[in-house]
């Protein structure tokens, strides 16, 4: 008994000395490039807790800080310079607030846009609700994860064909990532009877996407923080500085592999959960894909115009790093996107998430080849900007859609 009293009081001051003094919610909130001089800072920056919005290594290097975080990280040696003085301010200024996000998607309409679509064209579509969100599965909201398969014959399994998943928002605050496969479902539904290269694709393919992984998150983002990363498990905590898991650090292919990729604590942004598949969003993901023969995911976030793949977790590559290459040669053709993982030094370690899983875990479902895009080159784009990220990814996405014949077995 007095050793777990022990091992309990270590890990309560582990947390404390790792939150620092980062985990202050109310305060105003401002976006920071950082001066680093190499890529191991970052992990110094992870591990005091700043908010890191990229994955990219290479400056410059964004965080979310407060007014006194930021006093903390000067006493500290970091210099840093101010982008945006007051995010909320921000938001509100460049999205329009007014209980709809103006053009960007809220949960309920996302959903309408779904059920609209699956009415309009239900030869070949189907609207599958694959899972609860962590507030449903508590009593405490009615929001489910839908996914929506698009094929010439949407009721069957054609196992000749490839099966292609894509994943928008598991990160709420990454607004841009619901309105692409959003914007993907519309491209291939409304061109399907007058384009014979869209007739190809949804006849010879099945396309599953999931345009909100992250409902609960997105509705937080709606209604209270613009800037929240994290699912809404309250972990426990009623101090919502402590509440949310990363869900991209909750996949179970080296979920923990070490505290640098994710984090052990609950007020981290990259807090990795209470174990691997912990949450009910990822379960959902997770069910799916083990019913189904992908072969290819796109997930996407915001930001930094990249491509990545495995491996994440370490600085290593796969034994189809040339073919993931070739992969990242077609995306990136047309909207210059860098393409690389993290043995390319583009992007700073992480474990728990997707792309690991997908490609790494080969037990319980098929080897898949899973890659991330980081759309664009800002935080939140202003209303102005979604159609121009829109349109330089729709065609490189239905281009991996063509592509996936090649990765089938």
């Amino acid at each position: 008994m007095l050793r777990l009293f022990l091992l309990a009081g270590l890990w309560f001051i582990l947390a404390a000395m790792s939150a620092h003094s980062f985990a202050v919610a109310s305060e105003r909130k401002m976006l920071v490039e950082i001066e680093i001089k190499a890529p191991a800072d970052i992990i110094h920056l992870k591990q005091i807790g700043v908010d890191i919005v990229t994955e990219r290594t290479r400056p410059p290097i964004h965080a979310i800080v407060t007014d006194k975080q930021r006093e903390e990280l000067k006493g500290s040696g970091w210099a840093s310079h101010v982008e945006i003085e007051d995010l909320d301010r921000y938001f509100k200024e460049k999205i329009n607030v007014d209980g709809n996000l103006g053009s960007y998607h809220t949960y309920t309409e996302m959903v309408d846009e779904l059920q609209r679509v699956a009415a309009a064209y239900p030869n070949i579509t189907r609207l599958v609700d694959i899972g609860d969100s962590w507030e449903k599965t508590q009593g405490i909201a009615d929001r489910d994860i839908w996914a929506l398969k698009i094929s010439d014959n949407p009721e069957m399994e054609e196992r000749m064909e490839p099966d292609v998943l894509i994943v928008g928002c598991h990160h709420a605050r990454e607004l841009i990532t619901v309105e692409i496969p959003l914007a993907i479902i519309r491209t291939l539904t409304e061109n399907y009877a007058v384009d014979s290269r869209i007739k190809f694709l949804v006849n010879h393919r099945e396309i599953w996407i999931v345009p909100m992984l992250n409902p609960d998150g997105h509705v937080y983002v709606e209604e209270t923080d613009s800037w929240w990363r994290k699912n809404r498990n309250t972990n426990g905590y009623d101090n919502v500085s402590h509440q949310g898991v990363d869900l991209n650090r909750n996949y179970s292919f080296q979920w923990g592999y070490d505290n640098i990729g994710s984090s052990p604590y609950p007020q981290s942004e990259t807090y990795r959960g209470a174990s691997p598949f912990s949450e009910p969003e990822t379960q959902a993901l997770k069910n799916l894909v083990e019913k189904r023969h992908f072969v290819l995911s796109l997930s996407y976030h915001s930001y930094g115009n990249l491509f990545l793949f495995p491996w994440g977790y370490i600085k290593a590559d796969t034994e189809d790093h040339a073919t993931f290459q070739k992969l990242g040669k077609m995306y990136t053709r047309q909207n210059g996107y860098t393409y690389g993982n993290t043995k390319d030094g583009i992007i700073y370690k992480t474990n728990g998430e997707m792309n690991d899983w997908m490609y790494g875990k080969q037990k319980s479902k098929d080897r898949v080849f899973g890659v991330t895009i980081e759309v664009g080159n800002t935080f939140q784009p202003p209303e102005s900007e979604v159609p121009e990220f829109i349109r330089e990814n729709v065609t490189p996405a239905l281009r991996m859609i063509l592509a996936a014949k090649r990765l089938k077995p």
